[in-house]
Formats: C-alpha cells, sequence, structure tokens
C-alpha cells in the first residue's frame, strides 16, 4: 500500500507522524514533572512518620491511582481545606473518602532508660 503512494504524500504523512510522536513525548515529559512537582509539594505538607509511611503504602500498592491520589491531594491543599498532612488525617482521607484500603504497619514501642525502643531492643540486656 505504501508503494502505491507518491513520494511527496509519504514525506508529509512521515513528518506528521514525527510531529504528534514529539508532541506525545512531550506530553509524557510534561506529566511526569507535574507529578514530581506535586509530589514534591504533597510531600512537603506530611508532618509525621506515618504520614509519610501511608502514602509510601499507597504508591507502592496502587500504582495506577497513585497520581490521582496526588492531584486530589494537592487540590485539597491548594484550596486550604488541609494545611497539613498528618498521618491520622490521610488515614481518614484514604479509607473514608477515597475508599482505599490502606493500613499502617503496627509498632509496639517500649520504654527502656527513658528511651522509646522497639521490642527486639527492649530483650537485650
Amino acid at each position: 500500500m505504501s508503494e502505491d503512494l507518491p513520494d511527496s504524500l509519504k514525506l508529509k504523512i512521515l513528518k506528521k507522524w514525527i510531529s504528534e510522536s514529539g508532541k506525545s513525548s512531550a506530553a509524557k515529559e510534561s506529566s511526569s514533572k507535574s507529578t514530581v512537582d506535586l509530589e514534591r509539594i504533597v510531600y512537603s505538607k506530611i508532618v509525621d512518620d506515618r504520614g509519610l509511611e501511608l502514602i509510601k503504602k499507597v504508591k507502592q500498592l496502587y500504582p495506577e491511582i497513585y497520581p490521582t491520589v496526588l492531584t486530589i491531594l494537592h487540590d485539597l491543599i491548594n484550596k486550604g481545606v488541609v494545611n497539613e498532612l498528618d498521618g491520622y488525617t490521610l488515614y481518614v482521607l484514604f479509607n473514608k473518602y477515597l475508599n482505599i484500603p490502606v493500613k499502617p504497619d503496627i509498632r509496639i514501642r517500649f520504654v527502656k532508660r527513658g528511651k522509646e525502643v522497639d521490642f527486639k531492643e527492649y530483650l537485650e540486656k
């Protein structure tokens, strides 16, 4: 079929294909940059390690919806609904409003000589 086309038409089709592929790659680059910017902004508003743990779990367990979650959190920050993101706020947002079943890891901490330590450190002499 391509042999039936004149060279000028082949050239036009090739130029159009190249320009469209350039646009799509530029769009992909801009979307990845916007994801990085959104991620940087959202991560800067996280105030505790539980919040960071929950958002990393969402990124790990649900990579297909992670950009949407970032967009939603960024919109909430921009509108002033949420000023800072802690573990409890993210837990409620994910489980109740976004229906993303994410739970933090259970950590049992003990006090030994005035310091909070893990169970392994507590049992050591």
